[in-house]
C-alpha cells in the first residue's frame, strides 16, 4: 500500500515524495561556514552535524506509516506521529550528545520527536502499530544517503520499535535536568532542529504550491544597492562601512543616512546566499517603515517583517497587493517570523526573547549563527533591556556574529556599561558641525504658553507639542482646540492609548498633513521620540531626561536646512512621573542652554548629565543593581533552568514596566461583533478594577467598558476616578 504523509483537499502526498523534499529542502540550508562554527562550539565533527541533518530529516516522518496517522489523514482523527517516529530511533545510538559518563541524550531521537512541539514532552497514552511497508521506507535509507552525498552510506541501523518509548522520552527529560554543557547542547540542537523544521515547512509549502523565499536569489552587490539611492554620492561614514568586515559602533545624527550605511556595512559582511540581514529597532513603528524602506533596496520577496503586531500590517500589505489574504500569505508569515526571511526588520525585544527560548527559538537561533545585526536607537533602551542587549552582544561575538549598533548620541557611561567603549567607531565630525533649531529654556510650565502656541501656529508654522503623559496631552489637545476653536484638520492628538487600527490610522493621517501646505498641530506624548520619523517647524515640550530630549529635538528641522532654522521650546516641569529620578530632570533642565548650537553640543551636554549622573546619584547603583545586573544574568539562568533545549513561556518583559499592559476589546466593539486584534487596545491590567465586563466571553480578548473615540482616545481617564496617568 501506499503510505501517504500529506493531504490537501483531494490531493495526497506520500511519505517517500514528502521525505525526500525534505532531505532536499534541509541540505540546502546547510553552509561551511556555519557548520563549521556549530562543529567548533559542540566539539562534534562537520560531517557528524550534516549526518544528522540528514538523518533527522530522512526519519522525521516514519511515524506517519501507522495504521493511526493513516487513519488521521484519511477522517481526521488524532494521532502523534513524531512520537511514533522517535520509537524507532531508540537503539540508534550513533548521535548520542555524551556528557561524563552517566548522561546519554539521544540527539536524532529528540530533533525528531520535538520537530512539531518542544521539550518537556507529554507522551500521549494511546498504542500506535506500524504497517510493513514502514520498515522497507526506513531501510532504505542507505539508497537516498548515496544519492545525496555520492558516497556509501556506512551507518547500519537496525529497524526495531520501542515498546517503551513514554519511559525513554522520561529518561531524556531526567539527563536534561543533569546536563551541565547547555550551551553546547542548545547551538547544536537549534541549528539540527531549526535546519529540519524549516525544511519541513517548506516542503509543505511546496506540496501546497505556497514556498517561501527564505535565501537570497542572488547575493546582493554594493553597486547594485547604491543604484537604488536617492542620492549621488556616499557619505564618508557610508564609504567606511562599505569596506568594514568587523563589529562596528556608528555614531551619526539623525537624517544623515545611517540606515544606508548600515546596509552596505550588512551586504559587505554577508558570506553565502543562506546569511540573513537582521535590523532591529525600539518600536513597532519604526520596524513598519523601515520595512516599507528596505522593499526599494531588497527584492519584496526576501523581505520579512516581525514583532507582535506584524500579522495585521502584513495582512493589510497583502491584501492591498493581492485583493486576499491566501495560503501564500500564511506560508510567508508561518517562515518568516523566525527569521527565514533573507532582510528582516523587527523589534528589539522580538529578537531577544527568542534567547531565552520563547517560541521557535531553535530557527532563530539556527538563522541568528549565519547572520549580520544592525540594532539601531542603541541609546534609547532603559537599564533591563540593555543588561539583556550587553549578554546578547557578547553571545554575538563568542558566536562570530557581526553587530553594527548605531546611535546618534550614546552617554560614555552607557557604552562603558555595554562593554562597546572599544568597538571600533564610525562617525563622521563634520555632520556634527551642522546646526538645526534655536533652543529656548522657559522657568514656567508649558501650560502657562498656550497663547503664545497659537501665536506661533499662526505664523503658518507645524507645530509639535510633546506632553510627558496622556492626561496632560489630552487635556492641552482639548484645551487648544476649544478655547481657539480648532478643528481636526487643524490639530491631532497621538499617544498610546488608541486601538490598534486607529493608532494606524493616526500614523497616517499625520504623515499626510506633513506632506501638505497646510500647518497644524500635533500633540502627542514621548511616544513620538522614536515611533514616527517626522519633522515639524517649532517644538513645545515638558523637561524630559537629556537622551529623551534630543531625541525630540531630532524631530524638529530634521534635515537641518539653516535657512530654515527650527525653533524648540523646553519648559519646567514640576512632576517627575513617568520618569523615575528627579535629579536627572533638574540636572537635564540645568546643562541644556539657550541658544542656536552645533550638533555636537547636545552630544557634549548628554555626556555632562551622565558623567555627574553616575557620579553623584546612588540610585543609579541601585537601579543598575536591580534591572541590568538581573537581566545581563537572565540569559545563563533561563537556559540552565531549560536544560538548553526546553520551551519557555512567554512570560519575560525585556523592559522595566511598572504597569504591565494587556490587550482588551471594549465594549462598543465587542458589541458590534469587531473582535479580531486590530480592534483591541493595549492598558495596563489595573484597569480591569474599574473597567472590566463582567461575562462569559466568546472572545479571546477581555473586554473594558472604557469609552473611546478616534480624535482622544481614552475618555475615562481622570483624576477622579483614581487612575494612574500613563506616560505614554
Amino acid at each position: 500500500m501506499e503510505i501517504l504523509a500529506k493531504k490537501q483537499e483531494d490531493k495526497y502526498q506520500t511519505l517517500q515524495e514528502h521525505t525526500l523534499w525534505v532531505v532536499e529542502e534541509a541540505l540546502k540550508q546547510i553552509d561551511d561556514k556555519t557548520l563549521q562554527k556549530v562543529a567548533h562550539i559542540s566539539g562534534w565533527s562537520a560531517e557528524k552535524i550534516k549526518d544528522l541533518i540528514f538523518f533527522s530529516a530522512y526519519f522525521h516522518d516514519v511515524g506517519k506509516a501507522t495504521v493511526e496517522f493513516q487513519n488521521t489523514i484519511k477522517n481526521g482523527s488524532q494521532s502523534y506521529h513524531a512520537m511514533y517516529s522517535a520509537s524507532v530511533l531508540e537503539s540508534i545510538q550513533d548521535f548520542e550528545f555524551v556528557e561524563d559518563d552517566d548522561i546519554y541524550i539521544n540527539l536524532l531521537l529528540i530533533v525528531v520527536l520535538t520537530h512539531h512541539s518542544f521539550m518537556p514532552y507529554t507522551p500521549n497514552s494511546s498504542s500506535f502499530s506500524f504497517f510493513d511497508e514502514a520498515k522497507e521506507f526506513f531501510q532504505n535509507y542507505k539508497t537516498l544517503y548515496k544519492k545525496m552525498f555520492a558516497k556509501e552510506c556506512s551507518y547500519d541501523f537496525e529497524f526495531k520499535i520501542s515498546n517503551s518509548i513514554k519511559s525513554e522520552i522520561g529518561y531524556i527529560e531526567d539527563y536534561l535536568k543533569k546536563i551541565k554543557q547547555t550551551d553546547k547542547l542548545r547551538v547544536l540542537y537549534s541549528y539540527v532542529s531549526g535546519i529540519l523544521t524549516t525544511a519541513d515547512w517548506i516542503a509543505s509549502a511546496r506540496f501546497n504550491q505556497t514556498a517561501p523565499i527564505t535565501t537570497f536569489q542572488s547575493i546582493p552587490l554594493k553597486k547594485n544597492f547604491i543604484a537604488h539611492l536617492t542620492f549621488d554620492k556616499l557619505r564618508d561614514f557610508q564609504n567606511e562601512l562599505s569596506n568594514s568586515s568587523q563589529s562596528v559602533l556608528v555614531e551619526i545624527p539623525t537624517g544623515e543616512g545611517k540606515t544606508e550605511g548600515s546596509l552596505l556595512w550588512a551586504i559587505r559582511n554577508i558570506s553565502n546566499k543562506n546569511t540573513k540581514i537582521i535590523y532591529t529597532l525600539p518600536t513597532q513603528t519604526t520596524s513598519n517603515k523601515l520595512y516599507e524602506r528596505i522593499q526599494s533596496f531588497f527584492d519584496k520577496s526576501e523581505c520579512g517583517l516581525i514583532h507582535s503586531n506584524a500579522k495585521i500590517f502584513l495582512e493589510k500589505e497583502y491584501e492591498r497587493d493581492n485583493g486576499v489574504v491566501d495560503e501564500l500569505f500564511g506560508s510567508n508569515f508561518l517562515v518568516s517570523k523566525s527569521f527565514n526571511k533573507p532582510v528582516t526588520v523587527s523589534t528589539i525585544d522580538s529578537l531577544l526573547k527568542y534567547f531565552i527560548n520563547v517560541g521557535r527559538f531553535n530557527i532563530a537561533t539556527k538563522n541568528f549563527l549565519n547572520s549580520v545585526i544592525i540594532i539601531d536607537e542603541v541609546h534609547s533602551y532603559d537599564f533591563k533591556l540593555m543588561g539583556f542587549l550587553k549578554r546578547f552582544l557578547e553571545l554575538c561575538k563568542e558566536f562570530n556574529v557581526k553587530v553594527c549598533l548605531m546611535s546618534a548620541s550614546i552617554p560614555n557611561e552607557i557604552k562603558k556599561l555595554l562593554n562597546v567603549q572599544n568597538y571600533p567607531v564610525i562617525t563622521e565630525k563634520n555632520l556634527f558641525k551642522k546646526k538645526a533649531n534655536e533652543i529656548i529654556k522657559r522657568d514656567y510650565e508649558l501650560d502657562d504658553d498656550f497663547d503664545f502656541i497659537f501665536k506661533k501656529f499662526k505664523e503658518s508654522k507645524n507645530i509639535l507639542i510633546i506632553r510627558n503623559t496622556i492626561n496632560s496631552a489630552t487635556d492641552t489637545y482639548k484645551y487648544l482646540k476649544d478655547k481657539f476653536s480648532l478643528d481636526n484638520e487643524e490639530i491631532v492628538l497621538y499617544h498610546s492609548t488608541f486601538k490598534k487600527i486607529d493608532k494606524q490610522k493616526k500614523e497616517e493621517l499625520i504623515f499626510e498633513k506633513l506632506k501638505s501646505n497646510k500647518p497644524f498641530i500635533l500633540v502627542a506624548t514621548q511616544i513620538v521620540e522614536i515611533s514616527l520619523d517626522i519633522d515639524f517647524d517649532v517644538m513645545f515640550t515638558d523637561n524630559a531626561p537629556i537622551d529623551s530630549l534630543i531625541q525630540r529635538f531630532g524631530r524638529v528641522n530634521r534635515k537641518k536646512n539653516e535657512n530654515k532654522k527650527g525653533e524648540i521650546y523646553i519648559y519646567k516641569y514640576s512632576k517627575s512621573f513617568p520618569y523615575k529620578n528627579p535629579y536627572l530632570l533638574d540636572l537635564t533642565f540645568e546643562v541644556v542652554q539657550n541658544g542656536y548650537f552645533e550638533l555636537e553640543e547636545y552630544v557634549n551636554w548628554l555626556n555632562i548629565v551622565y558623567d555627574q549622573l553616575f557620579k553623584n546619584d546612588k540610585s543609579i547603583t541601585n537601579e543598575i543593581s536591580r534591572n541590568f545586573d538581573k537581566a545581563y544574568k537572565k540569559y545563563d539562568e533561563t537556559i540552565k533552568k531549560l536544560s538548553g533545549i526546553c520551551k519557555s513561556q512567554d512570560n519575560y518583559d525585556l523592559r522595566d514596566i511598572d504597569s504591565p499592559k494587556i490587550d482588551y476589546l471594549l465594549y462598543d466593539d465587542y458589541m458590534e461583533g469587531r473582535t479580531s486584534y486590530e480592534y483591541t487596545i493595549s492598558l495596563p491590567i489595573y484597569y480591569e478594577k474599574e473597567y472590566l465586563y463582567e461575562t462569559e466571553f466568546d472572545t479571546f480578548y477581555k473586554v473594558l467598558t472604557l469609552k473611546y473615540s478616534f480624535d482622544e482616545g481614552i475618555l475615562d481617564q481622570t483624576q477622579e476616578n483614581g487612575l494612574i496617568e500613563l506616560g505614554e
